[in-house]
């Protein structure tokens, strides 16, 4: 399948960029003391805006990363992964120590998310640059992360197509309402969600006009005005499970614009978080858009 952006379109993705010490065990220790043996463990460039714009990079929408980051090896380390990918960044620095997560992975993708540093509070954002960055861009994808809160009022006016991951929203936390008010597509866990239906409908009854709901292994349901779509995994083997929701997100976006069905373009995303979980990065850079719809079309 051939695809291409319009030649003006620019891809904006803001924050969050962190740097990762994966631990990959068999189990999750279950609450009490244990000794674990085979464990294994890797380092890479982490976060929600890395793997979107790693999988934006792969499939060739030529992203722009903007992210927070120290003046530290981590940091270092972030950009000369991003850099391998041909990702462009706009990096604001601080005093403040990057973002470092520890996180212990077992073989079913369950994990347990450690942040040793946060990153600085109140990062320092350079406006001007910024809202340059926002007038040419005809898609955002938005991060939960205090980096993007601090500059949501750029925001205000712009005629980007803003999609936003609310990852394990809870549905009542008020700190995720200023990222609401701004996005035309949601995704978000239904992890936190035992009733999830409500909180769609609220969503869909305000700016949004789809909500993508992932379900891990159950799939995922896809939902728009007076439109439901289930979505099946594709099968796969699970190597690390980082990424796969954010791959998700920019596939079934990229899908969408091709103009493939909603359940088409569900199983192009499943199929691209397949190539995502089975590989220990984010996402491979090697893996095409068209790879991906080649493999989507063989189930």
């Amino acid at each position: 399948m051939e695809f291409a952006l319009p030649k003006d379109a620019t891809v904006l993705v803001l924050g969050a960029a962190s740097w990762n010490r994966l631990i990959h065990v068999k189990d999750l220790p279950q609450g009490h003391s244990a000794t674990i043996f085979a464990a294994r463990e890797s380092e890479t460039a982490g976060s929600t805006g890395v793997g979107k714009a790693m999988a934006l990079a792969a499939f060739g929408c030529a992203p722009v990363l903007q992210c927070s980051l120290g003046r530290d090896a981590h940091a270092a380390n972030i950009i000369a992964t991003c850099q391998d990918y041909g990702i462009r960044m706009l990096v604001d620095e601080s005093d403040a120590p990057t973002a470092h997560h520890l996180n212990v992975m077992d073989e079913n993708g369950g994990r347990y998310s450690i942040f040793l540093s946060n990153g600085f509070p109140d990062p320092q954002i350079v406006d001007v640059r910024l809202a340059n960055a926002f007038s040419a861009a005809s898609t955002i994808f938005l991060s939960l992360c205090v980096s993007s809160k601090r500059i949501l009022h750029l925001l205000a006016g712009s005629k980007a197509e803003i999609l936003l991951d609310l990852h394990d929203y809870d549905g009542a936390s008020p700190w995720y309402d200023d990222f609401i008010v701004c996005a035309d597509v949601i995704q978000l866990s239904d992890v936190a969600l035992p009733e999830p239906r409500a909180i769609i409908d609220r969503l869909l009854s305000g700016r949004e006009r789809q909500v993508v709901l992932t379900k891990g292994k159950e799939g995922a349901e896809i939902f728009a005005e007076n439109t439901h779509q289930e979505i099946p995994i594709c099968l796969a083997k699970m190597v690390d499970s980082n990424g796969a929701g954010d791959t998700f997100s920019v596939a079934l976006w990229l899908a969408q614009r091709q103009g493939l069905s909603l359940f088409d373009a569900g199983k192009v995303a499943a199929t691209a978080a397949a190539f995502a979980i089975e590989d220990p990065r984010l996402f491979p850079k090697e893996v095409s858009f068209a790879q991906v719809v080649e493999r989507a079309a063989t189930w």
